[in-house]
């Protein structure tokens, strides 16, 4: 068997069988009794509570529910990024009343690769994604005939080094017959806070409400 292939089906095994890394967080906001959208939060780092509590503005504003995935992060197997971030998907759907058709996942730089990712492989559990700074390496990964009805939100800075693969990303995506943005700010490759991920977070509540 190629060692390349079963190196991080390894790594897998002992993840799950040892259970490393931090426990993930969820956020129910108040009065959510009936389904409702929600979001998977990726951090570079591993996502935090620390990162569910910032977002807590979002879904107290929007009426969604918040998850974050700790163990996956930048510098580790994306295979096993996506491995635990389908776990995340999993409790967020058996636990709490959510809307599975608008489930959409978030990161920043590397995650947010992690995030369209995740779109791509598993079209039938999430609706879109938000990607801030990201770049193309996983469209690859794209089936344009599992896109159709996805729906992503693109950003990028004017001075980021991912600003051209982010001009790619969107064209593939348009191609494909997505719903899909794509904003430039100012600035240079890093995060900017809360508010363009509940931006973001707004235009994907607003789309699929007009679908």
């Amino acid at each position: 068997m190629n060692k390349e292939f079963t190196k991080p089906l390894l790594f897998l095994l002992a993840a799950c069988c040892f259970g490393q890394g931090s426990p993930d967080h969820f956020y129910l906001p108040p009065g959510a009794n009936h389904p409702r959208p929600a979001l998977i939060i990726l951090s570079c780092t591993g996502a935090t509570k620390s990162d569910l509590d910032s977002c807590k503005i979002i879904a107290d504003s929007l009426g969604w529910i918040l998850a974050t995935c700790a163990r996956s992060r930048n510098h580790r197997d994306a295979l096993l990024n996506d491995y635990d971030i389908m776990a995340v998907h999993s409790q967020l759907v058996a636990k709490y009343p959510v809307d599975k058709s608008r489930i959409f996942i978030y990161g920043f730089s590397g995650q947010g690769v992690q995030a369209l990712m995740s779109v791509f492989l598993h079209p039938e559990s999430f609706r879109g994604a938000l990607s801030i700074c990201g770049h193309d390496g996983a469209m690859g990964l794209a089936r344009p005939e599992a896109l159709e009805d996805k729906l992503f939100y693109l950003i990028t800075r004017d001075n980021d080094w991912n600003r051209e693969a982010n001009l790619r990303i969107h064209a593939v995506l348009k191609q494909a017959g997505t719903r899909d943005t794509l904003i430039i700010t100012r600035g240079r490759h890093e995060p900017k806070g809360f508010k363009e991920v509940y931006q973001g977070c707004r235009w994907l509540d607003k789309k699929t409400k007009q679908m």
